[in-house]
């Protein structure tokens, strides 16, 4: 799927599935390198896919990496995460168009685009009250990254995004309290969602990560370009009464604290640095014709929560 089409529907994808699935996590990835010119016109393309439904791997770690090259192209994705835990990178760099003369010796683009998402339902109970008795959980959404600067590019020649999403919903009113996050206006917090909801009804939290990066050939402006939150999108509950129920249906307990923003190891960072650095050169005057691949992020919206 091209990296456009392929970014505009992350959020889409994002909502909650169907009542029948009680827990469920699920990535995919589109990692590639592409080459236009003849006579080694050609790409290499990676799209794997991860979709655990009601599993008992949901509370583990599962771990997604590719890298593709071609053209001297090379895109780079990786995913880490579990139920309660997201996180995700993505890198591109390309070869300039043109040598010293003018003439076009490289012509394509590469990059990557990552997403990862989870849904888990919580059963209200606990703490000795009685059903319909009215409680409360609080979510707290972490998230920490980073985009490269330049990470944008006017014409998509170069650019870098990343979003994030955070649902909590009670599955008996349907009362939702969310907040969708965008490195591009948004800071590395912890985010605090309150929904009021009822003894012996069941929560559903959900989650989602999406980060993208893609640089063609006729960028001007650098020549690498990444998204790098492997520091983490993080989620955990706060019952209003301790001693509340705060184990999801795939086991895990989302009482566990979330990361603080800008803590973790930064994710294939030496890597992405080498292969940026074996790429940079100064960019070279524009020539007359035109070409690239352009690359956009989706929109993130609706949020309604408050920092």
């Amino acid at each position: 799927m091209p990296a456009r089409a392929f970014a505009l529907t992350l959020l889409l994808a994002a909502s909650l599935p169907a009542a029948a699935i009680d827990s469920q996590l699920s990535v995919n990835m589109n990692v590639h390198a592409t080459s236009f010119l003849a006579p080694g016109a050609g790409e290499q393309r990676f799209t794997p896919t991860l979709d655990l439904r009601d599993d008992p791997r949901l509370s583990q770690m599962q771990r997604m990496h590719e890298i593709a090259s071609y053209a001297g192209g090379h895109g780079i994705g990786r995913f880490e995460g579990h139920v309660g835990l997201l996180r995700a990178f993505a890198s591109g760099s390309f070869p300039y168009c043109c040598d010293l003369a003018g003439r076009r010796v490289n012509y394509g683009y590469a990059g990557a685009s990552v997403q990862g998402q989870f849904y888990d339902s919580i059963v209200v109970g606990g703490a000795g009250l009685a059903a319909g008795t009215p409680v409360s959980y609080t979510v707290n959404f972490s998230i920490s990254g980073h985009l490269s600067r330049p990470s944008f590019e006017s014409g998509g020649f170069l650019s870098a995004w990343g979003v994030a999403e955070v649902r909590l919903r009670d599955m008996s009113s349907f009362a939702e309290v969310n907040k969708s996050w965008d490195a591009s206006r948004d800071a590395a917090a912890i985010y605090s969602l309150t929904l009021d909801t009822f003894v012996g009804r069941t929560i559903a939290l959900s989650g989602m990560l999406a980060v993208g990066a893609s640089v063609s050939d006729y960028a001007m402006l650098a020549r690498y370009v990444e998204a790098d939150f492997g520091h983490s999108a993080g989620y955990q509950l706060i019952p209003s009464v301790a001693g509340l129920n705060t184990v999801g249906a795939s086991g895990y307990d989302f009482a566990t604290p979330v990361p603080e923003p800008g803590a973790g190891l930064l994710m294939l960072a030496g890597l992405a640095a080498l292969v940026g650095r074996r790429q940079l050169r100064p960019c070279l005057p524009r020539p007359s014709s035109k070409s690239g691949a352009s690359s956009a992020p989706p929109t993130a919206n609706g949020a309604t929560a408050r920092p």
